[in-house]
C-alpha cells in the first residue's frame, strides 16, 4: 500500500456515499411516483443500503492503495 489516490476514486468511499444516501432516503421516508406500495421502496432502499456497505468492506479489504483527501 505504498501508492495513494484521492478520495473520489476509492471504491470504498463510493460505496459508503451510496448507503449513506440510501439510509438517508429510507429515514426520510422517500417515496417514488407511480409506486403506492411503499414498502417496496422502503425494502429496495435496505437492500442497497446493506449491499453497499458489504461493497465497501469487501473493496477495503482488497484495496491496494491508500486514501489521501
Amino acid at each position: 500500500m505504498d501508492e495513494w489516490k484521492t478520495f473520489l476514486e476509492s471504491r470504498t468511499v463510493w460505496a459508503n456515499l451510496i448507503g449513506l444516501t440510501a439510509l438517508i432516503l429510507s429515514s426520510l421516508g422517500f417515496s417514488a411516483l407511480g409506486f403506492e406500495q411503499e414498502k417496496i421502496i422502503d425494502v429496495i432502499l435496505q437492500i442497497v443500503t446493506g449491499l453497499s456497505f458489504l461493497a465497501s468492506t469487501i473493496f477495503r479489504v482488497m484495496a491496494t492503495r491508500k486514501i489521501t483527501v
